[in-house]
């Protein structure tokens, strides 16, 4: 099958000028599905071997619809999936609407450069979550009015969101700090990509709305256009609590640390918006196990219940568990790994999200629940005043009730199990 656009090679180092341009490609089946995000496999000789995976890209159906899904190359060297086809995951289709076998889909591959990752000098280290790169480089990824990101992504196949500052270096080289060197290990001079983002479009939008509301697709489209204003509503609330997210961070600040991400033990599936830590990680985060944290991967956030992790990284699991589970698990870090590093997310949080398995992922505490958990400590305090206001002649009718109405409901607030937002937040 004949490619309809061809794809020129560049050399190493040199920034692309524009993103590639559209390629169709007919669809066959995922014959290695990955769960719980949405891919497309490509043949082992449909790029350039400079190209490293993987990245993201617009995978656009037969009837317009558009979606963002993970390219990957073909891990089969025999050729699983021939030149010119493309392997969708069942998620994937259903989302593009492709029944028939024979459909045939658009493919838009986002720019890319290849660079060398440097330790960046002393005097000047990037932040958290940063690197710096040469003003040709930035300008290659800037967007007017927005941040600028981009996903990058190593020799061993793992990808991780960064953002962009420009330096006076070289074009060829990249500097990330030592955080993200270890946690995406990343050797010094060794290969990088940087690739641009895309811009979601309208049915992604659409989707996330419909997240907000629920995690399954109304299958009648009056239900999933209900489903979608509910959704845009649930947003405009909750622009207000994100504002009130802000005013607390300046008042009472929230450090934002970085993580690799691994897959939830064995039954964490069924808590959809729990995550386990290290216990070391809750005081450098300044929450209790069961505090609400918020997960950022390239401006996609959502929150969720951080516990404790059980059983930390490094620990072989039981054979029965590795008997009963059934699933395939996606490469993790080494052995020697350090533990406290090492999230464990869930497949419906990283659904939620659409990331990977394997890449590295952005947390700080959620102060409104933190707030509200030291105004529960008040309640006694309140109590008393209340029984000390009762001696007062003056004190009467109304603001005892309320003021033990109050008490009450800081009191018993503790009871109740908080749950974090459905679905993308805000």
């Amino acid at each position: 099958m004949r490619r309809l656009v061809t794809i020129l090679r560049r050399p190493a180092g040199q920034p692309e000028p524009a993103a590639s341009p559209p390629v169709e490609f007919a669809v066959v089946p995922d014959p290695a599905p990955r769960g719980g995000y949405v891919t497309a496999v490509l043949a082992c000789t449909e790029l350039d071997d400079d190209t490293l995976f993987p990245f993201l890209g617009h995978v656009t159906g037969p009837d317009g619809r558009t979606v963002l899904a993970w390219v990957h190359r073909d891990a089969d060297a025999d050729g699983s999936v021939a030149r010119g086809c493309v392997a969708l995951t069942r998620g994937l289709r259903r989302r593009l609407g492709i029944a028939t076998a024979d459909a045939r889909i658009t493919l838009r591959l986002p720019r890319r450069v290849r660079l060398r990752a440097h330790v960046p000098p002393a005097r000047d280290l990037p932040m958290p979550g940063f690197a710096h790169v040469s003003p040709a480089t930035y300008r290659g990824f800037a967007r007017r009015g927005r941040r600028t990101r981009a996903v990058l992504t190593t020799e061993q196949g793992l990808c991780l969101p960064v953002r962009l500052r420009r330096r006076p270096i070289e074009d060829d080289r990249i500097l990330i700090p030592m955080s993200l060197r270890t946690l995406a290990g990343i050797a010094a001079r060794s290969p990088v990509q940087l690739s641009s983002p895309p811009r979601a479009s309208w049915a992604e939008h659409r989707r996330r709305a419909l997240q907000r509301v629920s995690s399954r697709v109304p299958e009648r489209p009056a239900a999933r256009a209900g489903a979608v204003f509910l959704g845009w509503v649930i947003l405009a609330t909750r622009m207000l609590d994100y504002l009130a997210e802000l005013v607390f961070r300046l008042a009472f600040r929230s450090q934002v640390l970085t993580f690799r991400v691994v897959q939830a033990h064995p039954g964490d599936d069924d808590l959809g918006d729990t995550i386990r830590l290290h216990p070391a990680a809750f005081t450098a985060l300044a929450i209790a196990p069961g505090g609400q944290v918020l997960l950022d991967w390239g401006g996609h956030r959502t929150a969720v219940r951080a516990l404790e992790d059980h059983n930390p990284f490094g620990s072989e699991p039981s054979s029965y568990v590795l008997g009963m589970v059934g699933v395939r698990y996606d490469p993790s870090p080494p052995d020697d790994f350090p533990p406290h590093l090492v999230a464990r997310i869930p497949a419906p949080v990283r659904r939620r999200l659409a990331i990977p398995p394997n890449t590295v992922i952005a947390v700080r505490r959620r102060l409104r629940p933190a707030l509200v958990g030291q105004l529960n400590q008040l309640s006694i305090p309140l109590a008393g005043l209340v029984l000390a206001a009762v001696a007062l002649p003056a004190v009467r009718g109304w603001p005892l009730v309320l003021g033990a109405a109050v008490a009450a409901a800081l009191g018993l607030a503790p009871l109740r199990m908080p749950r974090p937002p459905r679905g993308p937040w805000p």
